[in-house]
C-alpha cells in the first residue's frame, strides 16, 4: 500500500526527509521512516507486486527489503457490500496503539500498522460505505513489533496514508503530504493486548 518517490543524494535533508537515491516502491513515497523500517542498512531492494495507484485499482502491494528486516506495504478498498467496515474502524484484541491521521484513525497491532480512511470508490460520491485501508506490515507476518518499532510503523503508515489517501485517491478525510506540515502520527490513546 505504498507508492514511491525517488530522491537525490544520500543522507537526509534539513527537513529530515530521506533523500537516498533508492526509490521506495516506485518512487512516490518518501520519508526517513521507510529507511528505518528495514533496519540500519536502509532499503537494499524492493519488489512491486501490483502497485500502480496512478491507474485506479482496488488493491496494491510492494515489499521493501533490508539486510536484516523487510516490510510489506499495501492498500486495499473495502465496501460494506462485501465486508463489516466496523472491524477496520475500531480496535481489536491485537491492537496495542491507536493514532490519528487527520480525520482517519490508525492502529498498531502486534505485527502491522494500518490506517482506515473513509473514502468512496472511484465514481461514487458517498464515502461512508467504503474505506481505503493503508497498511505497513512486518515480514514475515509472525514477527512481532517491539515497543520501539511501534512508533516507526505508525509514522510509516501515516506517510503512506497521506500519500495514497490524500494525493492519489483524494480522500476528503486525509490531507496530502504536500499540504501537511508533519508526517508524525499523533497518538489518540493505546490499547493493551
Amino acid at each position: 500500500m505504498v507508492v514511491l518517490i525517488s530522491a537525490g543524494c544520500s543522507g537526509q535533508d534539513d527537513d529530515g526527509v530521506d533523500v537516498r537515491s533508492t526509490s521506495v516502491c516506485d518512487g512516490h513515497l518518501k520519508g526517513r521512516a521507510f529507511a528505518t523500517l528495514v533496519g540500519d542498512s536502509g532499503v537494499v531492494s524492493e519488489k512491486t507486486s501490483k502497485f500502480s495507484p496512478t491507474k485506479w485499482t482496488a488493491a496494491g502491494r510492494c515489499e521493501l527489503y533490508g539486510k536484516e528486516d523487510s516490510v510489506r506495504i499495501d492498500y486495499l478498498w473495502h465496501s460494506d457490500d462485501l465486508d463489516d467496515l466496523d472491524r477496520y474502524r475500531s480496535p481489536n484484541a491485537s491492537t496495542v496503539k491507536s493514532f490519528k491521521v487527520d480525520s482517519a484513525v490508525g492502529y498498531v497491532e502486534k505485527n502491522r500498522a494500518f490506517v482506515a480512511i473513509p473514502c468512496a470508490w472511484e465514481g461514487r460520491t458517498v464515502s461512508k460505505h467504503e474505506l481505503l485501508e493503508v497498511e505497513v506490515a512486518n515480514m514475515p507476518p509472525s514477527r512481532t513489533l517491539d515497543s520501539g518499532q511501534r512508533e516507526t510503523f505508525a509514522s510509516a503508515a501515516t506517510i503512506a496514508a497521506r500519500y495514497l489517501g490524500g494525493e492519489v485517491f483524494k480522500c476528503a478525510a486525509i490531507h496530502s503530504t504536500e499540504s501537511s506540515g508533519s508526517s508524525s502520527p499523533s497518538p489518540s490513546g493505546s490499547a493493551s493486548t
